[in-house]
This record gives structure tokens, sequence and C-alpha cells, in this order.
């Protein structure tokens, strides 16, 4: 594979995405990693590896309403960036975001990824929505709490599955859902052989297997990349003690005001002290299962039988 080549890792959230970028991609001798970096001492925009990262890839991934300057930009790739690859490394970028885009977006993404880096290549690692959505509700709810800026929940320091759902699906921008028509989009402007799909579902049974099938599409060292990401878990879960605390908090006024008069820094530390006991769990509503069923069916159904995935094994809505 070139060296130019781009490999954009699309997540999804809640498919251990965080262990790939902090574990695996930050660390492997073989790759050069382009970011999302967090937990390391970063200010960049986009948590890309330093600033001339982000100025590259600022149109290519994340400006798409404006035009491209594709001769400025293909320039700063090849006279700033480039030159610090080493021909034995892999160009990889991995942001879950991008896994959430209209299919226009991410057409348009990969046609800019392409005009620039000559090839691009990208991997995704799909889970069963039904297991994903109420995790991912977790840890909107643990952000929210925190950051109290998000358009969902805003300055409360709780809210049900069902509103969360309801407010996310209101992001025409960024559906939740639309994974599997971006995947085919992918494959038809890429071909199947630079399109990696994996299952969550799969690294849950045997991680060994996952981390080498990964490594292999990559096309780096799985004995080292197995070493580096097994048995690693970098983001907790949410417990049932600090799901408690949040609602004791949003009963009452008086606590909820206080609380959003806490600063980020206090708010982290109240959660943090209450970390310990079981996971926290939460369930889709007999309701929104249907409509998440009826709503990623289709695109599942052709994953399933055009590539084969075993996606009914593991409970897909088929």
């Amino acid at each position: 594979m070139n060296k130019s080549t781009l490999l954009l890792h699309l997540g999804l959230a809640k498919t251990g995405t965080a262990t790939l970028q902090r574990a695996l991609f930050l660390k492997h001798p073989q790759v050069h990693y382009l970011g999302k970096i967090v937990g390391v001492k970063n200010n960049t925009k986009e948590d890309c590896l330093d600033d001339t990262t982000y100025k590259i890839l600022e149109p290519i991934l994340w400006d798409l309403n404006n035009p491209m300057n594709t001769e400025a930009t293909l320039s700063l790739f090849q006279d700033e960036l480039l030159p610090t690859v080493s021909e034995n490394r892999v160009l990889v970028g991995s942001w879950e975001d991008l896994a959430y885009k209209t299919v226009k977006d991410h057409i348009e993404m990969l046609n800019r990824s392409k005009a620039i880096f000559g090839d691009c290549r990208i991997m995704i690692t799909l889970r069963n929505p039904l297991d994903l959505l109420p995790s991912l509700y977790l840890q909107n709810l643990r952000e929210d709490f925190v950051w109290q800026n998000n358009d969902w929940m805003g300055y409360q320091s709780y809210a049900d599955i069902e509103i969360w759902y309801k407010k996310r699906m209101r992001r025409t921008t960024t559906p939740l859902l639309s994974y599997s028509y971006c995947i085919q989009r992918s494959i038809e402007l890429l071909g199947r052989e630079n399109v990696g799909l994996f299952l969550f579902e799969e690294l849950q049974e045997n991680p060994k297997a996952y981390y080498k099938s990964v490594c292999e599409f990559m096309g780096i060292d799985s004995e080292i990349g197995i070493s580096l990401a097994q048995d690693k878990h970098v983001n907790p879960r949410l417990s049932e003690e600090q799901l408690a605390y949040m609602r004791t908090i949003q009963s009452s006024l008086l606590r909820r005001s206080k609380n959003a008069l806490r600063t980020n820094k206090s708010r982290r530390r109240s959660l943090r002290d209450k970390k310990n006991g079981p996971p926290a769990k939460a369930t889709l509503t007999d309701h929104l299962i249907q409509e998440v069923s009826e709503t990623s069916r289709d695109g599942h159904r052709w994953l399933a039988e055009t590539l084969g995935l075993p996606l009914e094994k593991y409970g897909y809505p088929v």
C-alpha cells in the first residue's frame, strides 16, 4: 500500500473505538496516527496529531459545506505531512463521529480523501443497534451531565432514553442509523477490498481473533497489535450509583440549579467519586425497539445477504 493512502476508521461509537485509538493506533510502530488522540496532552482541534494535520483534514472530513481548495490542501499534505511519514508506516485517522454522516456527506468525504491522498480505505466496527443505542445513551448522559452544553439535555441532569432518542434523531445532518447505506456507497467508490467491516460481538467473543483481523486489514503486524490492544478497555461504563446520583439531582429544582453553577471539573469529580458498584443498565422501550428495527432492517439485510456478515446470529434486525 502506498504510504500516502489514508485509512479512515469511522467508529461506530461504543464499539471499542477508544481502545483502538489509544492502545493500537497511537502505539503501534507501523502506524502513523493522525488522531483522534484523547487522554494525552493535546489541544489541537478535533484531537488531531497537530495543527498541520488538522489544517489538512478539516476541509476533507468536517467542513463539507464549503468547497475544498484542492491545490492548497494537496500542497500542504505533500510538503508538510508526507515527508514525516516513514515508508513502513500506515497513515491512519480515527474519529467515531465520521460514522454519523448523511450518505451525501459521506460520499463527499470519500471523494475529497481520494483527491488528496490518492487512495482511501475505511474500516468500521458494527454493533447491534438494539444494544449499541442504550450504551450510547449512557455515554451521552455522562458527557452532558459534565459539560451541560448539549442540545438534547441542556442544563438538565438526567433525561430518559425516549427523550434522548427523540432529540438525537432530530439531528438530520448526523443520522444515527445511516451506516449501512454509507457502507454501500463506500464499496461502490472504493472497492470491497478497501472497506473493512468488523463486528463488536466478535470482539466480545474472541478479542484475539478480532484484533488479528483488524491488523491484517490494516497491513500491520498482528502479533504486536494483539499485545497492545488485548485486555485493554479504555472507557469505563457509567455505574448504577452514578445514574442514581443524576436522578437525585434532577428531582429537585434547587439541586439542578446548584449543579448548573458548578464547574465541569467539579461535576466530573462528583461522578468519579460514585464510580464503584455494578455498571448502569439501560434498555430500549418496546416502542423504540420497533422503530429502530424498522429503520435499520433493510440496511442490515443488504449487509448480511451481499457481504455475508452473520448479523442474524447476533440478533441484528434483519
